[in-house]
């Protein structure tokens, strides 16, 4: 029987840390569906908007937490596994035994990762309690929080006991809980956001652990994916200098981009990665051991003037796979949405966890079928009361 190899602690932490962030939307979902289905008012409403306010500060203060301990953690897994092939063995069974003294250069990177993953989670949770008080209340100034069940009170004595709900409902159901939008205009709900910024800085943290083991060493290798997307495939392989100052590889800003483009190409003024989400890692590289031929073939694949960075490398079974790959996780990404819609428009017959209504949706069977029937005649009716 083969043994279960046990998975890294950092990646541990980080698959919690996404399950937290799921957790949270779905638990916000379920505030605001149970809110609807009761058609709750006034103070209720209240209530409901402190109890999301709760659930988001939960998951900053969880977040505070954890997030400290993936990338320390991060850090302390990946210095002793980077240099395995450049070291003795009797070098690299004592640099792991004492892996847990960071220099003073790692502690410092260690906290910017966590101030700047830290800052966009506060930010995102931020979003997510403005979106949601905006919907329901309209755009509120600072200290009007106090005023909510008066506002939604004079909309009950108008007539309309479900003030505002209807609308907001509706709005939830078409966009979801928006958490953030990039440059593109696209918006991000909590937990997809979430599962992005943990993945690209735990990434960056395992980058920085490699790249800042030795000072001294200045060449490093890009991993190669065999179903990677078009934005890495031109980058991976190669082999870059840290410095910038190699004459016969080019820069590791090449890859990584530059903040300042007009500034140097030094770490510092790189993103540490090649876009948000990449699962690229970096290796110490060194000529010791390879034959002239090995080190002139590696340094005319990693030269940009010979093989470009504008040319694809990847062959079309490798395309395929990419795309096969991409394709499963929108899959998932519309069975959550899906999930969202149901819980808000059906929220008395659709399960509490996302996890249940998958397993019935892809076995389609008669408890999907008829969620799906319940979903269909609630907008037909929520159609006829807007006509």
């Amino acid at each position: 029987m083969a043994k279960k190899i046990r998975k890294p602690e950092s990646e541990r932490l980080l698959e919690y840390l996404i399950a937290m962030f799921l957790r949270a939307e779905t638990d916000i979902i379920n505030e605001i569906a149970r809110l609807r289905a009761k058609r709750l008012i006034d103070y209720h409403t209240v209530a409901a908007l402190e109890r999301v306010q709760a659930i988001l500060n939960e998951l900053q203060t969880e977040s505070w937490k954890y997030v400290p301990k993936m990338i320390e953690q991060t850090f302390y897994e990946r210095v002793p596994e980077a240099y395995r092939l450049l070291q003795p063995r009797e070098k690299h069974q004592a640099g792991y035994y004492n892996a847990r003294v960071l220099t003073s250069t790692q502690h410092a990177v260690v906290d910017v990762l966590v101030g700047n993953l830290m800052g966009e989670i506060v930010d995102a949770c931020n979003t997510v309690d403005t979106t949601l008080r905006d919907a329901i209340i309209g755009p509120q100034q600072p200290g009007a929080i106090h005023n909510i069940a008066l506002e939604i009170s004079a909309g009950m004595q108008a007539g309309d006991p479900r003030a505002g709900l209807p609308a907001f409902v509706d709005r939830l159901r078409r966009e979801g809980i928006r958490a953030f939008t990039d440059r593109a205009g696209r918006d991000w709900s909590l937990h997809t956001y979430g599962s992005m910024v943990l993945r690209t800085t735990n990434r960056q943290a395992e980058v920085m652990a490699v790249l800042t083991a030795d000072d001294a060493h200045d060449l490093y290798q890009i991993s190669s994916h065999g179903t990677t997307c078009k934005l890495c495939a031109p980058y991976e392989g190669r082999v870059y200098s840290k410095s910038g100052n190699d004459p016969d590889f080019p820069p590791l800003a090449d890859a990584f981009g530059k903040v300042d483009t007009a500034g140097p190409d030094i770490l510092s003024n790189t993103w540490l990665n090649i876009h948000p989400n990449c699962l690229h890692s970096v290796y110490p590289w060194t000529a010791a051991g390879r034959t002239p031929e090995e080190i002139q073939k590696i340094k005319d694949f990693s030269n940009p003037a010979k093989n470009p960075y504008s040319v694809d490398p990847r062959t079309q079974k490798q395309v395929e796979a990419y795309r096969a790959k991409e394709a499963a996780r929108r899959r998932w990404l519309m069975d959550y949405r899906q999930f969202e819609k149901y819980r808000l428009t059906i929220p008395n017959a659709t399960p509490k966890t996302f996890a249940t209504f998958q397993k019935h949706k892809q076995a389609d069977d008669a408890k999907y079928r008829e969620w799906k029937r319940l979903y269909r005649e609630a907008n037909r009716e929520s159609d006829a009361d807007i006509d």
